[in-house]
């Protein structure tokens, strides 16, 4: 128990919130249970989901903190292995065995199929907590189903009467065990760390969590992951060679830039545009299948994934400076402000590669969803995207490097670019591209300028560090 109750205090060490959010639901369940207990049958709908709700949530919490559990030295510890498979059933005692015992209490109807329910809902949540690269084929599973709900609907009636069914989701939930517990017990060599900033959009959900955490990357992923190391082999070779050339402050840049930022060549940049351009076609081509669906919408989303870059910004330049201080002493500044001025020049060019995301994202959606009126979506996109560029990658190179702090300001720039984009798009609507887009440019690009200049100097008043991050 004491090794169960170790682990337990590690899930809520490091996802917190995510424990307190599943455990209130947990309460609030069993508060809908126990009403249900004595008589109120309208209860039992509302308890199902809470706890259905929390036991995805708890699980994918759960299958986080294995991910960096796991790793090849946990193995060394004597009986690893068995102390896991005793978790396991501590948590399969607590999430499945208790409220079925609750639910026969009740005389609750298909019991096995509940059982096999709740199974089917924890595999799914410790899949998306710990192998997020293969949960993602679980959703296209549903928007399938979302396109035929008729289908759907007959689907769930034919299971209820099935005696084969419970079976079904048995097999279900250990293909989901496989593909999520199985690559986590696999002791393979470690590969070679990645850059902080690398930005090759696979694995974007696969951040690690602790320090020589193993990247999980499937064949396609390898292969891709190759391509880009090329790519970045090759541009800096050339920006090395042209400095060598003809030294300047310009090519200086570059090639403090192709140092930082590896893969934001412009070969990379299009590769990128291209593999994230795919997965937006195929989920605006699922999208359109529904009934209630606005194509302004898509400016909106263009925008929210090219500020996804910024985020990690602040997390790969806190891991990084360990190895700024070779950078520094290569560079060898008169000044500390020379060199961090330097930098936020290098990393300046994320605005207009972020620019250039938001329009390509923009004009594909557009095409895709047939808006009535695309270029007007170009225009307001081209703005705010501009506009909250500058104010995240200015936010994000002098603000908080707590996890709180950065979610924080992340979501703050989020809501606030929304807020911007469909205020500017109602305001070029009743004012006209001239007036409307006049006052959207002075306001939004006044502040995101006045935001990036004002962190500027702060950033080039800092002295450097080079510190490593505490993990």
């Amino acid at each position: 128990m004491s090794v169960a109750w170790q682990l337990w205090l590690q899930l809520f060490r490091r996802t917190p919130m995510l424990v307190l959010l599943a455990n209130l639901l947990r309460l609030a369940a069993a508060y809908c249970a126990a009403r249900w207990l004595l008589g109120d049958e309208e209860f039992v709908i509302f308890a199902a989901t809470l706890f259905g709700l929390a036991i995805w949530m708890w699980h994918t919490g759960l299958g986080y903190q294995l991910r960096s559990l796991c790793l090849p030295e946990s193995f060394l510890l004597p009986n690893f292995r068995r102390r896991l498979l005793e978790y396991g059933a501590i948590d399969v005692a607590m999430w499945v065995a208790l409220p079925m015992i609750v639910a026969a209490i009740g005389g609750a109807p298909h019991l096995l199929l509940v059982t096999g329910g709740l199974l089917v809902i924890a595999g799914t949540g410790l899949l998306m907590g710990s192998n997020p690269r293969t949960s993602a084929y679980i959703w296209p599973f549903f928007i399938v189903l979302g396109w035929v709900p008729s289908f759907a609907n007959t689907l769930f009636k034919q299971s209820l009467r099935s005696p084969l069914t419970p079976w079904l989701l048995l097999a279900v939930t250990a293909l989901l065990l496989r593909f999520s517990i199985a690559p986590l017990l696999r002791i393979e060599d470690r590969e070679t760390e990645a850059s902080p900033l690398e930005s090759t959009s696979l694995g974007r959900t696969q951040t690690r969590g602790a320090p020589g955490e193993p990247r999980r990357l499937g064949l396609f992923g390898k292969r891709i992951t190759a391509l880009y190391e090329r790519l970045a082999e090759r541009a800096l070779q050339r920006a090395l060679a042209a400095y060598r050339r003809k030294p300047s402050f310009q090519r200086r840049t570059i090639l403090v830039r192709r140092l930082l930022l590896p893969n934001d060549n412009p070969q990379a940049i299009m590769l990128r545009i291209a593999l994230v351009g795919t997965i937006v076609c195929f989920y605006f081509v699922a999208v359109m299948h529904r009934q209630q669906f606005n194509p302004v919408i898509v400016g909106a989303y263009a925008i929210m994934l090219s500020i996804t870059r910024f985020p990690q910004l602040n997390v790969g330049m806190v891991r990084m400076r360990p190895n700024m201080a070779d950078l520094y002493l290569t560079l060898a500044p008169q000044t500390r402000a020379e060199y961090q001025q330097t930098l936020s020049d290098a990393l300046l060019i994320l605005v207009p590669i972020s620019l250039l995301t938001a329009l390509v994202y923009t004009a594909l959606g557009a095409v895709l969803v047939h808006a009535p009126d695309p270029w007007r979506m170009l225009f307001v996109a081209t703005i705010v995207s501009l506009a909250t560029s500058l104010a995240a990658l200015a936010l994000h190179l002098i603000g908080p490097e707590g996890t709180v702090g950065r979610t924080i300001v992340n979501l703050v720039v989020v809501f606030g670019t929304m807020a911007v984009y469909w205020g500017g798009y109602w305001l070029v609507g009743e004012a006209g591209y001239a007036l409307g887009g006049g006052v959207l440019a002075l306001v939004a690009l006044g502040f995101g300028a006045g935001v990036w200049f004002a962190a500027q100097r702060e950033y080039v008043s800092r002295a450097p560090r080079f510190d490593a991050p505490i993990m």
